[in-house]
């Protein structure tokens, strides 16, 4: 299942639509209301440090890859 940017989220609450896709964590922090949304059916995912250390490794090797 997709994973929603919270850019995405807002816009599609604006527009009242259904959402059951996930989220994760920091869409839950930068905006609170959707655990209010009665259309939201999706799950909000909180990585583990594993995860950050796997996107911080991902993220260095595209920014190496631009210089």
């Amino acid at each position: 299942m997709a994973i929603l940017d919270t850019s995405v989220v807002i816009e599609r609450v604006k527009r009242r639509e259904e959402i059951r896709e996930d989220v994760t964590a920091v869409t839950f922090v930068e905006y609170p209301k959707i655990v209010y949304y009665k259309k939201f059916h999706g799950r909000i995912l909180s990585p583990d440090i594993a995860d950050f250390v796997l996107a911080h490794r991902t993220q260095s090797k595209l920014v190496a890859r631009e210089r």
